[in-house]
């Protein structure tokens, strides 16, 4: 089998790995960027992320990816039962499937996987991507938050990544499904400044557009576009005796993703080049916010709280200054005829 490891780019969003995984393939080529800056402009908010319905949920994330329907991905979706039950086991299913060209997203608990807060200690369902192996030292190449919480690369024996496959049952909360990804050669997407500026100005008026997926799925009670301000200075003091920055985290990958959007736009036409590098304060703002609510959270000093909602505020206007100059600007552009 010799060693085999598949092409992986680090995307701008790694907050939730259910969205960054797939973009690990999707981003390997620059023709998928297109397709990356007309989407992931909308932000939802549950409104209170104290109530038992919302823990075991995704309280803060962007909204609208739908990984099965990108152009730029072949998306394979199988129930863990099936490996489960076919003989050759999980192995050397992850092994055909990396020799295939796929990367492969799947629930483990991480008791046995190294290179996690848990290892060894308690058993706790999470997912990984595999997009390689080394059958020599039989190890599998991984990718996921380790125990230091950054988002790396790691090696795990192949023993041990079956053991965490096989013993979910012994965990809360796993999910059954198996995703492979192979970026589709075959694509097509061409900038849609209009659907750009369109998703901007819902983002602006805080529209639930969820509503629009209303025939396959239940819409979200949530806050979205920037109602979500509103609701995180609500629940600020859960997230603090939860010690959960998830939220914040996600709001400061929101605003370095439309930062790099901006910058693309100019540098493709669709926006005047005094407009790159605006959105950079508002990053900035967001990333500092996070070491702010982490002093309180060690503090209890209700004065950084205050300094903390002062700034929650500060970013949402001027976030919806710029943005809605932006969406001005690309009211009467026009995309290059190219996929």
């Amino acid at each position: 089998m010799g060693v085999k490891e598949l092409e992986l780019v680090i995307p701008p969003i790694v907050g939730y790995q259910y969205v960054a995984y797939p973009l690990c393939t999707a981003l390997t080529r620059k023709e998928a960027l297109p397709w990356f800056y007309s989407n992931f402009i909308h932000l939802y908010c549950h409104h209170d992320l104290d109530e038992e319905r919302t823990s075991g949920s995704v309280p803060f994330s962007f909204y609208g990816e739908d990984f099965i329907r990108c152009p730029w991905l072949i998306t394979q979706k199988l129930e863990r039962e099936i490996v489960l039950d076919s003989p050759p086991g999980i192995v050397e299913f992850l092994v055909n499937g990396i020799n295939s060209g796929y990367t492969i997203s799947l629930n483990v608990d991480e008791y046995y996987i190294p290179h996690r807060r848990v290892y060894r200690q308690t058993h706790y369902a999470h997912d990984i991507l595999v997009y390689g192996y080394d059958a020599a030292k039989r190890t599998f190449l991984v990718l996921g938050y380790d125990e230091e919480m950054q988002f790396r690369k790691t090696l795990v024996p192949f023993h041990e990544l079956e053991q965490g496959f096989r013993h979910l049952e012994w965990t809360d909360n796993y999910q059954e499904q198996i995703y492979l990804y192979k970026f589709n050669k075959a694509g097509s997407y061409r900038l849609d400044a209009a659907f750009i500026k369109q998703s901007m100005e819902e983002y602006i008026a805080a529209c639930n557009v969820s509503l629009r997926n209303r025939g396959t799925t239940d819409p979200l009670e949530a806050a979205f576009g920037v109602e979500v301000y509103s609701a995180l200075i609500r629940n600020i003091p859960v997230l603090v005796r939860k010690r959960d920055i998830r939220p914040i985290h996600i709001l400061w990958e929101h605003k370095k993703t439309m930062g790099l959007r901006i910058n693309y736009l100019c540098e493709q036409g669709l926006l005047p080049p005094a407009f790159a590098g605006c959105f950079q304060p508002i990053e900035e703002q967001a990333f500092a916010l996070r070491h702010l609510l982490m002093k309180f959270a060690m503090t209890g000093d209700d004065a950084i709280l205050e300094q903390g909602i002062n700034e929650v505020t500060c970013i949402m206007e001027s976030e919806k200054r710029i943005l809605g100059t932006v969406a001005e600007a690309l009211e009467h552009q026009h995309v290059p005829q190219h996929s």
